[in-house]
């Protein structure tokens, strides 16, 4: 599956994803890990710095220094156990979510976890607070430490992830001076005064509008640092689902990535997409003046 870094998933995106339907009561989904059934994915939940719903409080983190995220396995849990055999054994392709809040239903994709090493027989707690034991993974993740200054840690980084993160943000903020809201408006919900990013059943567009005609709609890629051809292939998925499940016979639909440089591999995948599908650049400038 191809999840996007950086961005949020909740358990039944997740499910939906691979199945076309929200997940089930009960079973796995609602635990730590799932695999999804056919699938060699493992779908991993961490809550970092907060207890889960079911009590039990592992302490996964992420150590900024060594760039490592540090994950606890199930409650007595160790790597004789199948699971943990093939976690470590890249028998599985172990994607990681994270969370910091209990409440908030929505994990963030970290990405695909490499470079594992473990230590059993770790001390924790039960979800009654007693102590036990449990696997203790240590791994790193591509991009991971971007991913989690920008939303957490807010270290500086002049890294094009980072500067794309923040992309988002200024234009949804700026909309309305922009050349784009001139032509559109911004095609999506705000709940309790947070905006809520269209979802479809391939994942959440960044940033998805309509133009002030009615006619069109025009889904938004950052390409924050992904390879071209995953970009261009998110943005035909999310295309294509408009097209099929929302726009009218009498719509269309457009595409714009977004990105702070272009490359051959993109420049090659949109040669027969350019009447749908455009890039452009963005600039930063940065003046200092005389209060």
């Amino acid at each position: 599956m191809d999840f996007k870094k950086g961005s949020e998933y909740s358990r039944h995106d997740i499910h939906n994803l691979y199945f076309g339907c929200p997940y089930p009561p009960g079973g796995r989904w609602t635990s730590g890990f799932v695999n999804p059934k056919g699938t060699n994915d493992l779908i991993i939940f961490m809550n970092i710095d907060v207890p889960g719903k079911t009590g039990h409080n592992y302490p996964n983190k992420y150590d900024p220094e060594e760039k490592k995220i540090i994950w606890y396995g199930d409650t007595e849990s160790h790597s004789e156990q199948p699971t943990f055999k093939k976690i470590l054994n890249y028998e599985f392709t172990s994607h990681f979510f994270a969370r910091w809040d209990k409440k908030n239903k929505y994990f963030l994709y970290l990405g695909v976890g490499k470079n594992f090493s473990f230590k059993d027989k770790q001390p924790t707690t039960n979800n009654k607070g007693e102590p036990t034991t449990s696997i203790e993974i240590t791994l790193s993740v591509d991009d991971s430490d971007q991913i989690l200054s920008t939303d957490k840690n807010k270290l500086d980084s002049d890294n094009s992830f980072v500067m794309e993160k923040h992309l988002e943000e200024f234009i949804i903020g700026n909309w309305d001076s922009l050349d784009l809201g001139r032509e559109y408006d911004i095609c999506e919900e705000t709940i309790d005064g947070k905006r809520k990013k269209f979802r479809t059943d391939t994942g959440e567009i960044d940033i998805f509008a309509i133009s002030k005609d009615k006619k069109t709609y025009l889904v938004i890629e950052l390409k924050k640092g992904r390879a071209s051809d995953k970009v261009v292939g998110q943005i035909q998925r999310y295309m294509g689902y408009i097209q099929d499940e929302i726009a009218t016979s009498d719509q269309k639909v457009k595409g714009l990535i977004i990105g702070l440089n272009d490359d051959l591999g993109l420049r090659r995948a949109l040669t027969f997409n350019s009447d749908i599908i455009q890039f452009k650049k963005y600039k930063i400038k940065f003046d200092l003046v005389e209060d």
